[in-house]
């Protein structure tokens, strides 16, 4: 209790820094839980990821796209670090409260309040969100901070590069077990406004704000022991301002998604294709990841490529990379994980270069309590 109390601390401290409104309102939320008695139950789950690493060739990696968690030279802790804490209480069987808070080391916003919803279950099998919640775009969306869920050190960079990570607003999520197959579709709608956008403000290497309107999203799920498949859908529109200086405005865009995954008793074979494209703007975007891991006793070694490849458009823009990584996941301890893993990027746009070609190491813990 020590221990979660002195974390809960010093995530408040982080938070009350900071003037956004949904921190503020997790302190407020956080603290009502813990002393209200009302609340019949409180759960409280957390996770963390320790890491440090460093470029071996060339000058930066960027690791953490939403983040911008950047490795140069000298070994850093900041890039890939976070601690995350959950709280749910249930003021009744079907009706709850959720808050997740995460710190990230290379976030200067202190903490980050990814969900913040009342859950509302109308059957055993229909619930309804009302509030903040990540945005599911990717497979890994919900729980990409959370690095005990999968065997890599972060989810592949070249996929997950998107500068809008969150939605407020409301979803509707059913889920039913059809023979040997766990099903679902969660249909969502919401906003999010980013104002001083760590990752565009990296890239621009100016101001810039970012505000996603009218996002409409279906996913849908099918799962059994061996198969796992997911398919993502998301419209709206995009505004940007850069230096105060508003240079898209109202732009349509468009997701889709579709991952395939296998578990083959020791073997997994994972697998995520992704398209974006803005018409206006006359951008599109595919990206893709291949990986592999076998597991042998306590080890998963795995092997992974993942690329983003975008067409030329009439502005001249030519993102273009790749990343092949290789690495071995070792859990050593109930709910802690020992990973070391080694990126290779390599960097093929000439208008539009993110980083330049790299390759970095990075060693560490992921653990869960």
């Amino acid at each position: 209790m020590l221990i979660i109390s002195y974390t809960y601390r010093m995530l408040s401290a982080y938070i009350k820094k900071n003037n956004y409104k949904f921190q503020n309102v997790a302190v407020f939320v956080i603290s009502a839980l813990l002393n209200s008695p009302v609340v019949a139950e409180v759960t409280l789950n957390g996770f963390g990821s320790l890491f440090t690493g460093r470029v071996t060739e060339g000058s930066e990696f960027l690791a953490d796209y939403p983040k911008a968690g950047l490795y140069d030279k000298g070994w850093s802790l900041s890039p890939d670090s976070t601690l995350g804490l959950q709280f749910s209480s249930y003021f009744k069987d079907d009706f709850s409260l959720v808050t997740q808070v995460v710190v990230n080391g290379a976030s200067d916003a202190g903490a980050d309040v990814d969900w913040l919803y009342f859950n509302y279950h109308v059957t055993s099998e229909i619930s309804v969100q009302l509030g903040r919640k990540r945005l599911p775009l990717y497979y890994y969306s919900d729980y990409f901070d959370v690095g005990y869920a999968y065997y890599w050190i972060r989810p592949p960079a070249d996929l997950y590069t998107w500068q809008i990570t969150n939605f407020n607003g409301i979803s509707l999520l059913y889920e039913k077990t059809l023979a040997e197959w766990d099903t679902s579709i969660n249909l969502y709608y919401g906003n999010e406004q980013s104002d001083d956008n760590e990752l565009l403000g990296l890239l621009f290497g100016v101001s810039v704000d970012e505000n996603w309107q009218d996002m409409l999203g279906i996913v849908g799920t099918m799962a059994n022991e061996w198969l796992d498949v997911r398919l993502s859908y998301m419209q709206g529109l995009v505004d940007r301002d850069i230096n105060g200086i508003r240079v898209i405005n109202e732009a349509e865009q468009q997701f889709i998604g579709v991952s395939v995954n296998f578990n083959l008793d020791e073997l997994q074979i994972l697998s995520e294709f992704n398209n974006y494209q803005r018409p206006d703007n006359d951008i599109n975007i595919d990206t893709y990841m291949l990986s592999f891991g076998y597991q042998v006793g306590d080890f998963i070694p795995h092997i992974t490529y993942s690329a983003l490849e975008q067409k030329v458009n009439a502005a001249g823009n030519d993102e273009n990379h790749n990343t092949a990584s290789i690495g071995v996941r070792w859990d050593f301890y109930p709910d802690m994980a020992f990973k070391l893993q080694y990126d290779q990027v390599t960097d093929d746009g000439v208008v539009v270069p993110i980083k330049g070609d790299a390759k970095a190491v990075s060693l560490g813990l992921d653990f869960i309590f």
